[in-house]
């Protein structure tokens, strides 16, 4: 199946992988009419290259299942809930203040920030919300601890991460990389990195964020709404922060939600 069949039959999670790799630039992610973000072609920069296709998370993603797990771990794993593990752990941030403005512990905040200090990575994909349109995301390859801090915490909302892919691609030849994402972030990725060699020795960490489904952009403005305040009002948004198990914090105008 190819991406604008994935799409038509709205199997597309958005996820920016085809946009993030395409040779061309032929790719764009825009918000559709639903609240979240799908693939728009250019036909006029597309070679029909078929590089989209291949990589997307949603396309042959049950036969690629053992291909991936084979080239990931080296096997394919005995449980197919849990896949291939060594073991499970529970863990915090020992950072009180960073974990209490983060989400679940601020584990990935403090892991990302102790590879980039000890020097395994010169930068990591995190995505932020934007400074001047604070209900919109925005991926971005985070090179020092403060930036990192500008991400953490979840985010509610669509987040076409793999658009900064190319970025990663394009970097110099020795630097290292994490990335951040949902599991159709991380599939796609991991699928890319099959095709894309350079980028398997560019990413050297790759976090995944357990996911229970994507929200629209409706379902923030719909909460906006019911609390009378105009999204255009809005100077910025947590969706959870101030300890367990967090509270969705909105900065408008002069008040505080």
């Amino acid at each position: 199946m190819n991406t604008e069949n994935i799409v038509k039959t709205q199997m597309c999670c958005g996820c920016g992988t085809c946009a993030g790799i395409c040779p061309t630039d032929a790719i764009e992610m825009r918000i559709n009419k639903r609240g979240f973000y799908i693939p728009i072609k250019n036909n006029q920069k597309c070679t029909l290259c078929g590089l989209c296709n291949d990589v997307c998370p949603q396309n042959n993603k049950n036969s690629k299942y053992k291909n991936l797990n084979e080239f990931v771990f080296g096997k394919i794993a005995n449980d197919d809930l849990l896949g291939n593990y060594i073991n499970c752990y529970v863990g915090y941030s020992t950072n009180e203040k960073l974990r209490f403005e983060s989400s679940s512990g601020g584990k990935i905040t403090q892991i990302l920030i102790s590879v980039l200090e000890e020097g395994v990575i010169n930068g990591a994909l995190v995505t932020r919300m934007k400074k001047y349109d604070p209900l919109i995301p925005e991926p971005f390859i985070a090179r020092t601890k403060e930036e990192i801090i500008s991400a953490m915490g979840s985010k509610y909302c669509p987040v076409p991460a793999n658009i900064m892919l190319n970025e990663i691609i394009k970097s110099k030849s020795d630097e290292k990389f994490a990335v951040v994402g949902l599991p159709c972030h991380i599939l796609g990725i991991r699928k890319v990195e099959m095709l894309i060699p350079k980028l398997q020795e560019k990413i050297v960490l790759h976090l995944g964020i357990l996911c229970s489904g994507v929200k629209s952009f409706f379902g923030t403005e719909f909460i906006l709404e019911r609390k009378g305040i105009k999204k255009e009002n809005v100077k910025n948004i947590k969706y959870r922060c101030k300890g367990w198990p967090g509270y969705m914090q909105v900065n408008h105008l002069n008040a505080i939600m």
